[in-house]
């Protein structure tokens, strides 16, 4: 992961006079004949480095060149590996010829159209009001594509010399750059040529930053770029200009893992309406003062397997086999395979659940048709809050990116890690976390292979209750377990990369995982016929190992309860958080700069403050960036640029009109969950008319816990380049 560390005040100095009289990017290549000027350039950079980017300077300052750079007759230079010119002793003609290819055909990455019926109430009506009065009121005319060829971010693969990025620089006007590079000699080689400080600074005055990205895998680049992004301004990532500085293998993988998952980059982000509803589940199913919460610890490994099972439609070829085994493993059940296990005379020790909705209609048609006792429940705090009624044992777990998690926990133990966005994520991370090393997966198709079926037959899924169930369509083609190709979809696929990265992070420190689905086939997953499957007698007996891991985890009571539900400091930051959105918005310009983009993003991502103030920030973050992702779209596709002015008063009017809806909505929802009382759902998605006359009066009083965060302080700095899954 690359660093973001701001250059000190002393390199502000350093290069004081010369940032005075610089006349633009063309400055910034030297390429020197010189050894003098290129010595003194080397040691200027290193200097840059050194505070900027540590680890990377210890590597430059070290390292031992294998490729020589050399001058031809006209001075210009190239880099000479076993008698081959890495330019064809023709820099300037590569890179121009390279720029214009650039320039009639950029390629950029574009954003969906915002469609209102994908998105929650609060948003749709968001955009419907925008439209309305940018085409109505303000007689804007939209253009199909971008009105500007400049982006937030630009993304180059290969650094080579450095000659092409003054140009890129100065022609996408970006904000951010990032720099892939699997080769040390061309950076190394670079700072004889190219003046990274005036580059840098640059890029520090426009409120943004350079990431390199040396050494690594497509993998880790794709993991550090996602997560960047995510943390600086995922709002701004319609329009990322992508430059090719040469072919390398390795950029070829990363090509089409991006073209893959840059869909990614923006998922999660979540809906106010949801969080309202977790709010509530979670006031209910935490108040009894019963259930226990779990809470990660460092345990003795289990002497036992672990069995996930999924619903894929795999299931039902593996079913007699689970019932073979299941003496000699602990059984984990993910959502309604719950139902096809049962049916098979196979009692699961643990189910787990992760959604907030829906949950309930396949839990009651298992409960219809079998006795559900002696199972424990794992489930996120979240979960519909009648699920907790058929089971005698409920473990809950927090999600940390949801607003529940700051008011009822703030501790990240209690939370499960890589379980988005599936109920099979949950269930491979909780047997993970509490202390198994051999795994079993059955029915986690994460899509389907050579049939219609989408979940195993014996399960709700093909109930009569769910005969209106939308159809679900597998319309991306990924490597089968077993050979050949499956069949996946956009929510599957973020599944099956999650549970990826879970496995990748425990590979080398023992575990065992064996994938005895057909389906998708899962990397680190060893695929298995279930038929081929003996296991010997477990060395700690199976009950004892369930009851001593139900037992580890304390009980909430209604003591913990009463200390973490504060409606007064709830409310308090909530409305903190809302002031601030919108003062931003009301001093940045929303059509011609990003900034508020960024000083949104660092409310949403940046330094926290106390329980209460990120409970703030969490409640609209989701609305609100998806918000300002549909503003970002539109504003950017105004034809006439003599309409800037009246965009930006529009664009303000809505994003205020809308911040202050979910305000209202949100501290009457709060009052109501206090008094024990429920609220009407189409209130809170936005349906029901909203009284904004309860809007409070902005106050100049910051609330508790929060004096530390400031609009404009800089994003935490990032460790060193390179991802460590």
């Amino acid at each position: 992961m690359p660093e973001a560390e701001p250059l000190a005040a002393e390199l502000e100095q350093h290069y004081k006079s010369e940032l005075a009289a610089d006349e633009g990017p063309h400055t910034w290549w030297v390429a020197a004949q010189s050894e003098e000027e290129r010595a003194h350039l080397r040691a200027r950079n290193l200097f840059v480095f050194k505070h900027k980017y540590p680890p990377t300077y210890q590597m430059l300052v070290n390292y031992q060149p294998k490729a020589k750079l050399v001058f031809g007759e006209d001075g210009q230079p190239d880099m000479l590996f076993n008698d081959i010119l890495f330019y064809d002793g023709d820099i300037d003609g590569f890179t121009e010829k390279q720029m214009e290819d650039f320039r009639q055909h950029p390629n950029r990455l574009w954003i969906n159209r915002p469609q209102p019926h994908n998105l929650d109430e609060h948003t749709a009506w968001f955009i419907d009001d925008l439209i309305t009065r940018l085409t109505k009121e303000g007689e804007i005319e939209l253009s199909v594509g971008r009105s500007d060829k400049t982006s937030f971010y630009t993304l180059v693969m290969g650094i080579g010399l450095g000659r092409h990025l003054p140009e890129i620089v100065e022609r996408t006007e970006c904000r951010n750059l990032f720099l892939l590079e699997p080769n040390w000699e061309c950076i190394y080689h670079s700072l004889e040529l190219l003046d990274w400080g005036k580059l840098l600074m640059e890029f520090q005055s426009r409120n943004g930053d350079v990431y390199f990205y040396v050494d690594g895998n497509p993998q880790t680049w794709m993991d550090a770029l996602r997560l960047q992004i995510r943390r600086v301004n995922a709002m701004s990532i319609d329009g990322l200009n992508v430059y090719s500085h040469y072919r390398n293998s390795e950029f070829d993988e990363f090509r089409k893992k991006f073209n893959k998952e840059s869909q990614l980059m923006m998922s999660g982000m979540g809906f106010f309406y949801d969080e309202q509803l977790m709010l509530q589940n979670s006031v209910d199913n935490l108040r009894s003062g019963v259930a226990r919460i779990y809470k990660r610890s460092f345990k003795d490994f289990a002497k036992i397997p672990a069995v996930i099972v999924g619903c894929g439609p795999s299931l039902d070829d593996n079913i007699d086999d689970i019932k073979r085994i299941a003496d000699k493993a602990v059984i984990f059940s993910c959502g309604s395979a719950l139902g096809p296990l049962m049916a098979a005379g196979i009692r699961p020790d643990f189910q787990l659940e992760l959604e907030n909705l829906n949950v309930m209609r396949v839990m009651s048609y298992a409960a219809e048709r079998f006795d559900l006792s002696g199972i424990c429940l794992v489930a996120s705090s979240t979960v519909e809050r009648k699920i907790k009624d058929f089971f005698d044992e409920v473990i809950y777990y927090f999600r940390p990116a949801l607003s529940n998690f700051p008011i009822f926990s703030g501790d990240e133990d209690t939370c499960l890690q890589n379980l988005d966005p599936t109920v099979t994520n949950v269930g491979l991370a909780f047997a993970q976390e509490v202390g198994f090393k051999e795994f079993y997966l059955f029915g986690v198709d994460m899509g389907q292979k050579g049939n219609n079926r989408h979940h195993a037959t014996d399960s709700y899924h093909y109930s009569d209750k769910a005969k209106n169930d939308r159809k679900r369509t597998f319309e991306q083609e990924v490597p089968a377990n077993f050979g050949g190709k499956a069949g996946t979809n956009y929510g599957l696929f973020w599944a099956l990369d999650s549970f990826q990265r879970a496995i990748a992070f425990t590979l080398g420190r023992g575990h065992r995982y064996y994938n005895c689905s057909d389906g998708a086939l899962i990397k680190g997953a060893t695929p298995k016929l279930s038929r081929t499957i003996e296991l010997p007698e477990p060395l700690e007996p199976r009950a004892e190992k369930v009851r001593e891991i139900i037992e580890r985890f304390p009980t909430f009571d209604e003591s913990d309860f009463a200390r973490c539900w504060q409606p007064e400091k709830m409310i308090s930051a909530l409305n903190f958080v809302c002031d601030s959105l919108i003062k931003t918005f009301e001093e940045n310009d929303l059509v011609r700069g990003t900034d508020h983009l960024i000083e949104a993003s660092r409310v949403f991502y940046g330094p926290p403050g106390d329980n209460f103030y990120n409970f703030g920030r969490l409640m609209v973050r989701g609305t609100t960036a998806l918000a300002l992702v549909a503003l970002d779209y539109y504003l950017s596709r105004i034809k006439d640029a003599g309409k800037y002015d009246i965009a930006n008063e529009l664009g303000r009017a809505s994003l205020t009109e809308l911040i202050n809806r979910m305000r209202v909505v949100a501290i009457d929802h709060i009052w109501a969950l206090d008094r024990g009382e429920e609220v009407d759902w189409d209130y809170l998605q936005g349906i029901l008319p909203i009284d904004l006359s309860k809007v409070p009066e902005p106050v100049d009083i910051i609330p508790e816990g929060v004096s530390n965060f400031s609009l404009t302080s800089e994003l935490p700095a990032e460790p060193a380049e390179k991802t460590e899954n």
